[in-house]
């Protein structure tokens, strides 16, 4: 249990020596009453509030009562200590610590501008939510299940190869069978028979949900690869009203609303700034993924 709790729980801690949670000699005020002395340092209960606020969903059972309070706070201290240790070490003038102390301010930074540029700025407020619904009722439902098939590739150029056979006519489920890297739905043609809504990770949601039966998708991008998306069929639900679909409206409107800023934002950005392209150093950039094979042999002439 000891080692599940350790890897389980680096996430929650990794970077908390460089957001300034840790006090080390003597440096800052306590926050609150001081709940363990280490070494130079200490862990007050505003350092404790703010790292048990980020423990996930899944494991806060493990600190539940008095017994789990003092075990997550006993995570807290080894994790103090073995930071004052790096400290001693002089890890902190570590190239690589000072590059993941760069990349990981930059990161930061990112986010907080885009959440105060973006996030905070984008409302959606009861009439629009409204308005959406009442122009698009037809189609909001509950139970609609999407019938479809797909061919799974690794990259966008054999998607966009695959494409083309079938623009100009050749079979999708043969295809399927012979070049989908998804062998459980290969075998059937591409078939993955019917899902409702949330079943499939959101950009193949949305892809196969703007299709007409029959109609086949661009190569659509996913955690898994590209996939090329056929409709075959549509099991309408019952209408939903408007209480049970306001939440998934609101979403919809504050993503767009966002995804607008986000492209404002980003424009005037490029306005100010003065941004030039090395395309051809750019060019010579092999991926790590872009490996060429090693030359397969003939087999005719090995036997020579």
């Amino acid at each position: 249990m000891r080692y599940f709790l350790y890897f389980a729980l680096i996430p929650v801690f990794l970077f908390s020596s460089l957001t300034g949670c840790s006090n080390i000699d003597g440096e800052g005020k306590p926050d609150g009453p001081v709940l363990a002395n280490v070494g130079k340092g200490f862990i007050s209960e505003g350092d404790y509030l703010k790292q048990v606020a980020r423990v996930p969903e899944w494991a806060r059972s493990q600190f539940k009562g008095d017994e789990g309070k003092n075990k997550f706070l006993d995570e807290m201290v080894k994790r103090e200590m073995i930071y004052q240790h790096a400290k001693k070490m002089k890890l902190n003038n570590d190239r690589e610590f000072i590059d993941k102390v760069k990349e990981f301010e930059k990161m930061t930074l990112v986010s907080l501008v885009l959440k105060k540029e973006v996030e905070d700025k984008a409302f959606v407020d009861d009439a629009e939510v409204k308005e959406f619904f009442d122009s698009n009722a037809d189609k909001f439902t509950i139970g609609t299940q999407l019938k479809a098939s797909h061919i799974l590739v690794e990259t966008e150029k054999e998607a966009k190869d695959i494409h083309d056979k079938i623009k100009k006519g050749e079979n999708f489920a043969s295809l399927a069978r012979a070049q989908s890297k998804d062998k459980g739905s290969a075998e059937k043609g591409g078939d993955l028979g019917y899902f409702g809504r949330g079943k499939m990770v959101p950009e193949f949601e949305k892809a196969a949900s703007s299709l007409k039966p029959g109609e086949v998708s661009e190569p659509v991008q996913t955690r898994f690869g590209y996939h090329i998306i056929k409709l075959t069929d549509i099991k309408k639900g019952k209408p939903a009203n408007f209480e049970q679909s306001k939440d998934s409206i609101k979403k919809q409107l504050l993503a767009e609303k966002r995804k607008k800023m986000f492209d404002t934002y980003v424009d005037k950005l490029e306005v100010d700034s003065k941004v030039t392209k090395d395309e051809s150093a750019l060019s010579a950039i092999t991926l790590p993924w872009e490996q060429a094979e090693e030359p397969k042999a003939d087999p005719e002439t090995e036997k020579k």
